[in-house]
C-alpha cells in the first residue's frame, strides 16, 4: 500500500494517480513483498528452484518434480529461499546437475553430515526417494563404519556379532515398527563396549579365548557403565565358544522405579491435558497417552494415524496388538491433530506415511528430546505419571494383559506386577481352572 485515506483505509499506488508507485508483482499480480525485478518472493523462489534442480539438460527431472512442486508451493516463500542458499540446497543442487537418478545408496556414500540427513528427508517427504527405518539404516552404516577401522583379529569378531546379534535383532523390531532412535543408541553402546573390551584384553596381554571370570570382573569394576552394556556380547561369545564357558555374563539391573505421582496429582494433570484449551493440541493429547496408557514419549513420537479407528460410533487407538477404546474428549483431540497437524516445516507430507505428531520434515517423528522439553515447558512431567499409570494399570488389570494393551514386554509387565504386589499367577490359575469340556450356557440354561 501507498498510502492511507482520511477513513483509515489503505490506497496502493495505482489508485492514488501515482502510476510509478506499483508494488504488485509483474509477473502473478501479487499486492506487495517484491523481492527482486519486480517480483514477488514466491516468483522468484519457483525460479530459484527450478534453476537449483535442472539436470545437465536444463529441465527438473521427473523425480524431483513433485520436490520442485512442493517447494514452489510452500506456504512460505522465504523459507525457501534461505533453504536454497543453505548446504542441503547447495547440495542437492550438485547431485542434480550430475544427470544421475539419486538413490538412498547414492547419499549413503556421502559423509553422514547434516545436509546429507536434510536432503534426504526432503526427499522422502516429497515422495523422491522410499521411506526407510532411518534409526535402522544409520546403525547399519555407522556398523560399517566402524568395523572397517578395527585391527584384523578384532574385526573378525566384532562384524559377525554386530551383523548377526545386533542389527538382525533391530530388523526383527523395525519390521514390528518398534525400533526408535533410543533403540540405535544402545545397540551402538552395546557395540562400542564390545570393542572397548577386546582393546582392554589386548592392554592386559589377554586374548577372548584366554579370558577368564577375573578378566571380566575386573574389566566391569573398572569401567562401571559397561555392566549394562557389555552382557549382550559376553553372552554371544560364549555361545559360539569364542571364550570360556563359565563365564559368567553381566546382566542389565532393572532399577525400581522411584518417582510417583499422588493420585490426586495424577487425576489433575489428565483433567488439565483434557479439558485446557490453553494447552497446544499436541501436549494435551501426549499428557493423556502417558497418564492413561503408560506410554513412553519415545513410542509416542512414532504413532502413525493409521493407528486410529472408529467402529460402532466409538474410537479406538491400536498402541501395540490391540485396539484400546478412547474417552469421547480424547478422541475428539486426535480427530483435531490428524486434520490439522502442527507443521514446522517448509513442506507438506505427501506420503501415504503420516506421523501423528510430524518432526522437520514431516515425513520423520518429532524427536522424543523435543517432547519432553514440551512437556517440561507445560508443567507436565513424564517419568513420574507414566510410572502412576503403570502401577494403576497392573493394580487393575493382569500384567500379560497390560502387556497386550500397552505395548511393553511380558517380563516388563510381570516386573511392574510383582512390584505393584499383583503378581499375575492368580489370572493364570483362574485360566487353568476353566473346565473346557463344560458346555457354554446358553439362554435356555439361565432360564
Amino acid at each position: 500500500m501507498a498510502g492511507r485515506l482520511p477513513d483509515g483505509t489503505d490506497q496502493c499506488g495505482p489508485c492514488s494517480g501515482v502510476d510509478s508507485i506499483d508494488f504488485r508483482c509483474r509477473r502473478c499480480g501479487y499486492p506487495g513483498d517484491i523481492y527482486t525485478d519486480k517480483s514477488c518472493s514466491r516468483c522468484v523462489a519457483r525460479d530459484r528452484v527450478t534453476h537449483l534442480l535442472s539436470g545437465p539438460d536444463g529441465t527438473v527431472p521427473e523425480q524431483l518434480q513433485p520436490l520442485a512442486e512442493a517447494l514452489g508451493n510452500a506456504e512460505d516463500p522465504w523459507s525457501v529461499l534461505a533453504w536454497i542458499r543453505a548446504r542441503g540446497g547447495r547440495l542437492l543442487a550438485q547431485l542434480a546437475a550430475q544427470g544421475h537418478e539419486i538413490s538412498q545408496h547414492t547419499l549413503d556414500a556421502l559423509p553422514p553430515t547434516g545436509a546429507v540427513q536434510r536432503v534426504r528427508a526432503v526427499l522422502v517427504s516429497t515422495g523422491a526417494l522410499p521411506w526407510r527405518n532411518e534409526n535402522l539404516a544409520g546403525l547399519s552404516l555407522w556398523c560399517a563404519r566402524t568395523t572397517s577401522q578395527l585391527a584384523p583379529h578384532h574385526a573378525q569378531v566384532i562384524k559377525p556379532f554386530a551383523e548377526w546379534q545386533i542389527i538382525r535383532d533391530a530388523r526383527r523390531r523395525a519390521a514390528r515398527g518398534r525400533y526408535s532412535a533410543g533403540a540405535a543408541h544402545a545397540d551402538r553402546r552395546d557395540i562400542k563396549a564390545s570393542i572397548l573390551y577386546l582393546t582392554w584384553l589386548d592392554a592386559q596381554g589377554r586374548t577372548l579365548r584366554t579370558a577368564t571370570q577375573h578378566d571380566l570382573d575386573l574389566f566391569l569394576a573398572t569401567h562401571p557403565p559397561k555392566r549394562r552394556t557389555l552382557g549382550p556380547f559376553v553372552r554371544w561369545a560364549i555361545a559360539r565358544r569364542l571364550t570360556a564357558p563359565r563365564l559368567t555374563a553381566p546382566k542389565k539391573p532393572w532399577s525400581r522405579p522411584s518417582r510417583f505421582l499422588t493420585e490426586q496429582q495424577q487425576l489433575d494433570q489428565l483433567r488439565r491435558c483434557l479439558s485446557d484449551d490453553t494447552l497446544p493440541l499436541e501436549v494435551r493429547i501426549i499428557g493423556a497417552f502417558v497418564r492413561l496408557y503408560a506410554q513412553q514419549v519415545t513410542r509416542v513420537v512414532n504413532f502413525t494415524t493409521d493407528r486410529y479407528s472408529t467402529h460402532d460410533g466409538r474410537a479406538y487407538f491400536t498402541f501395540a496388538a490391540h485396539p484400546v477404546l478412547l474417552p469421547p474428549t480424547l478422541a475428539t483431540l486426535v480427530q483435531r491433530q490428524i486434520a490439522a497437524p502442527r507443521l514446522s516445516d517448509i513442506l507438506a507430507p505427501v506420503s501415504d506415511r503420516t506421523f501423528l505428531f510430524p518432526g522437520r520434515p514431516p515425513s520423520r517423528p518429532r524427536t522424543a528430546a523435543s517432547v519432553l522439553t514440551l512437556m517440561r515447558a507445560h508443567h507436565l512431567p513424564i517419568l513420574s505419571a507414566r510410572n502412576t499409570a503403570m502401577i494403576e494399570a497392573v493394580t487393575e488389570l493382569p500384567p500379560v494383559v497390560v502387556s497386550d494393551l500397552f505395548g511393553i514386554t511380558a517380563s516388563t509387565a510381570a516386573r511392574w506386577g510383582h512390584l505393584a504386589s499383583a503378581s499375575w499367577a492368580a489370572y493364570l490359575a483362574a485360566r487353568e481352572t476353566e473346565s473346557p469340556e463344560q458346555p457354554d450356557v446358553t439362554c435356555e440354561d439361565e432360564a
